[in-house]
């Protein structure tokens, strides 16, 4: 079981390992600020204490995982951290739904029930082998497990699992979970597909196969599929598949971190960049630290980046022009 767990944990170094990393210092931070391009401007950096793995967003605050150091809650207001959450164990993926923050221990293999009202841990319902990631759709939320290969579905009202679904050994690519309308998207086959769980089922009923795929998002109605060691992306609508090109970026092994909404934003080693479906030339961009891994965004009236390697939430807002 040890030499599972080590090798588990290998697969996820991106969202675990990367996740303990010590932070730079001040004299680096100073040094490897992001600079401007045009369309966007930095509002705030906001030191967190600990490399970020997961930003998600609600109404009142942004939250943000910490690995080992818990959960951190911004106030969007001022920026400020107007909280700390330390369940213990590490804590590397979020979720928002049903009056509550969902986290995944990473360790301790936990969903994590937060209540936004007192910050404090309400509810610990035990999962699978090394959860991952998780999503919230279809009344449920939905908690991915790398060492058992395993997606699990929780009763949000009373946190009992009511479904598993199982996938082959290994099968599973760390993290990448999302629902939309249609179902739960997973990235499976070793990172060279892409799965759908039927919610009215829980069953998996659709394999697309897309080599190289990493990441996840949703929107406009389409799932978008981040690729390794590509320069496009995969988009899929009505389970048909068309392959996007990024013009001027190629990703590494890991692929773009992804994050969806009204337009598709991705960020790389470099660069941050709005990636817009629609038929025109309209291009928002920022560009990072070349040595920076931003491995997590969310999108409200601004977009915050979790800069994993600097240990710190990049808060950027789109310039007006005068």
């Amino acid at each position: 079981m040890l030499l599972l767990r080590t090798t588990a944990v290998a697969l996820i170094a991106g969202a675990v390992v990367a996740a303990f990393a010590p932070s730079l210092s001040q004299a680096q931070r100073q040094a490897e600020r992001p600079s401007r391009t045009a369309g966007l401007q930095v509002v705030s950096m906001i030191e967190v204490g600990a490399s970020p793995s997961s930003i998600i967003a609600t109404p009142e605050a942004i939250w943000v995982s910490l690995g080992m150091d818990g959960v951190a809650r911004i106030d969007p207001k001022t920026s400020a951290i107007v909280a700390r959450i330390e369940p213990g164990g590490a804590v590397i993926g979020l979720a928002a739904g049903f009056g509550a923050i969902w986290a995944v221990d990473v360790f301790g293999d936990r969903l994590l029930r937060i209540d936004p009202a007192t910050n404090q841990v309400t509810q610990e319902i035990r999962v699978g082998g090394l959860p991952n990631g998780l999503t919230v759709g279809h009344g449920s939320v939905w908690v991915q497990n790398q060492l058992d290969s395993t997606v699990q579905r929780v009763d949000p009202p009373t946190g009992r699992v009511t479904a598993t679904i199982r996938l082959s050994r290994g099968d599973l690519w760390p993290g990448a979970i999302v629902t939309d309308r249609d179902g739960v998207w997973i990235v499976m086959a070793h990172g060279n597909g892409v799965g759908r769980i039927d919610p009215e089922t829980s069953r998996l009923d659709t394999r697309i196969p897309v080599l190289g795929a990493r990441s996840l998002a949703v929107t406009r109605g389409s799932v978008w599929v981040g690729r390794a060691n590509a320069a496009s992306l995969a988009r899929i609508a009505k389970n048909r598949i068309l392959h996007v090109n990024v013009p001027g970026h190629r990703f590494d092994g890991y692929g773009p971190t992804l994050a969806g909404g009204k337009t598709l934003w991705l960020a790389t080693r470099g660069s941050l960049v709005q990636v817009d479906p629609r038929p025109t030339d309209r291009r928002v961009g920022f560009a990072l630290p070349k040595v920076h891994d931003a491995s997590s965004i969310v999108v409200t009236s601004d977009v915050w980046v979790a800069d994993q390697t600097a240990g710190r939430i990049v808060r950027l807002r789109e310039k007006r022009s005068r």
